[in-house]
């Protein structure tokens, strides 16, 4: 047994980091203490997805990747397989995870307190757990830290990280794709190493020689359109407040280097934060409907003026949400003769534009698995003669490659409830808190479609019957697709006992 019960039989408490889980989300079996999915991952700070189709758990915190399989002891972290001494398992409708097993996993400290009957699971600071002295590279599965530089040498690129106050110099070949994570769950994708920039933490998997197998870089990000500024400090209209170091912070405004007074409402900015500390490193900001003109230190007084580059107009598609598959276009008027690009927030860079005609440039994007991004603006890029014209897209774009889940049903899964008429809701997490397309749920109660008595909104859907059910065993099927048309189909059950 992993704890001893109390006298009274009970399931000990259960509290992680800090947070005391709910009494009905641990679970003992097999004399092993599990606990449920979504309540451990939200006292994790973790981004939490279920597949159950593959009956796959992936948990992700700041640092580490956790991926559990339903019934398999084997888990895989940060890339690399792992075995611990009990699965996850399926307990009455709800996905459970081994809270011993979760603490080797993510590298946490699991302590009991046989009088107050409790166990506690703790990461370190902020989530992160303290590394140790690491050893030498090359006997060095994994190394995670703090990007202090990076050196995009054409041959041989390579980044240095500093991990537990050492400081290590991993190179990083040029073809090597880069996994890029925003720790609040809204942007991923593939990129390279020049778009990993200090203050990101970084995460890589190296074979016994330190050869660089996997590379992830994690940072907090966040986009949007600047509502006022004040001194270090702006507010965004989404009513986030972020506050620029005067000595770290790179500002950059239409392309140029700037400072927090350069700022302006209305500007559409990125903001690239430490994921440890919160530290703003990085903001980027936009004028819309501006073209910014930046001349390199190259450029000549005979080069292209700065009023014969320009861009007059960009239109895009992103009118709506991206799934998996489907493609983001972009087109852009401006001087003919040039390079343009455009970049979709800052993770995915570069993305070649044709010039069709003169002065008419078209790019595109396929959406591929795993590239998530909310609310992010498109920045286009003309450079010609040394100079560079930049423009954002008159809409923020948001691909969804996340299938939606459910948060919580009532009557809960395996419950017994002593009524006829119970209230039956489900309510959902998307990506983003974007929401599901209401149109499309569909709610089905013991064989019984009754979508037309249901209520259904983005955030869940809800249904009181008109009549008695039966007791006994009573199934309940919701299926739907969020607002990029990604699907969902959750079936589970209840029982009502009246005596």
């Amino acid at each position: 047994m992993l704890v001893p019960q109390s006298a009274a039989g009970a399931v000990p408490t259960v509290v992680v980091n800090g947070a005391r889980l709910p009494q009905d989300a641990v679970a003992e079996l097999h004399d092993r203490l599990y606990v449920a999915l979504r309540p451990v991952g939200e006292a994790l700070g973790a981004d939490v997805h279920y597949d159950p189709a593959k009956k796959e758990v992936q948990l992700t915190t700041v640092l580490r990747q956790v991926v559990f399989r339903i019934g398999d002891p084997t888990v895989v972290v940060n890339g690399q397989p792992l075995r611990v001494e009990a699965p996850a398992q399926n307990i009455e409708g709800r996905v459970m995870l081994p809270l011993r097993g979760l603490g080797v996993a993510l590298g946490a400290t699991l302590q009991q307190d046989s009088e107050t009957h409790e166990v506690t699971l703790v990461l370190g600071s902020g989530g992160i757990q303290n590394a140790p002295t690491p050893p030498p590279i090359a006997a060095t599965n994994t190394l995670e830290g703090t990007v202090r530089a990076v050196t995009l040498a054409p041959e041989l690129p390579s980044v240095d990280i500093e991990v537990s106050g050492l400081l290590y110099t991993i190179t990083v070949p040029v073809s090597t794709k880069v996994r890029f994570r925003d720790t609040h769950g809204t942007v991923a994708g593939d990129g390279n190493i020049a778009q990993v920039k200090p203050g990101d933490t970084l995460v890589a998997t190296l074979d016994a020689q330190g050869h660089v197998l996997a590379i992830a870089d994690i940072f907090s990000g966040t986009s949007g359109t600047i509502a006022s500024v004040a001194g270090q400090n702006m507010v965004l209209t989404s009513g986030k407040v972020v506050t620029a170091d005067g000595a770290n912070t790179t500002i950059t405004a239409d392309g140029k280097p700037a400072t927090m007074a350069d700022l302006r409402a209305g500007n559409v900015v990125t903001v690239r934060s430490d994921p440890r500390t919160g530290k703003v490193r990085e903001i980027v900001a936009f004028t819309p409907g501006r073209q910014g003109v930046m001349p390199t230190p190259e450029a000549s007084a005979a080069s292209t003026s700065a009023e014969s580059l320009r861009i007059s107009g960009v239109t895009d598609n992103a009118d709506h949400p991206f799934k998996v598959g489907q493609t983001v276009n972009v087109t852009m008027e401006g001087t003919p003769g040039g390079t343009a690009t455009f970049d979709l927030s800052n993770v995915i860079l570069g993305t070649s534009m044709r010039e069709t005609r003169p002065g008419h440039y078209e790019g595109s994007y396929v959406v591929q698995v795993g590239t998530n991004l909310v609310d992010a603006p498109i920045l286009i890029t003309l450079a010609k003669g040394g100079r560079t014209a930049n423009a954002v897209g008159p809409d923020p774009l948001n691909i969804i490659t996340d299938p939606p889940q459910v948060k919580e049903t009532a009557p809960a899964a395996g419950a017994r409830v002593n009524t006829l008429r119970p209230s039956i809701y489900v309510t959902f997490v998307t990506l983003g808190g974007k929401g599901m397309n209401p149109n499309s749920l569909v709610l089905i109660v013991d064989g019984k479609d009754v979508t037309a008595q249901a209520t259904r909104t983005g955030a869940f859907i809800s249904y009181f019957p008109g009549g008695d059910l039966h007791e006994g065993a009573i199934p309940v099927q919701v299926r739907g697709s969020d607002i990029a048309g990604n699907a969902l189909d959750y079936s589970w059950s209840f029982v009502i006992a009246s005596k």
